[in-house]
């Protein structure tokens, strides 16, 4: 009789396995999708920032006497 009950505790030690590793597997998503957020807004901050720099030193060069 504990035969039959070991294969039915494996059957539900592996649903329970398989259950955890799904939800590590969209936590993963998760937290790469939000790490891609956050590297597209560094890539946009930095060529703002570089725009606004060209821009203020392309209007300092016009300024000047020559």
């Amino acid at each position: 009789m504990t035969e039959q009950s070991q294969p039915l505790t494996q059957a539900q030690d592996h649903d329970r396995r398989i259950g955890r590793l799904e939800g590590i597997v969209e936590q993963l998503n998760y937290r790469l999708d939000s790490i891609e957020r956050g590297q597209r807004w560094i890539i946009g901050i930095q060529i703002t920032t570089l725009i606004a720099i060209g821009s203020l030193l392309f209007s300092i060069l016009n300024k000047l006497p020559g």
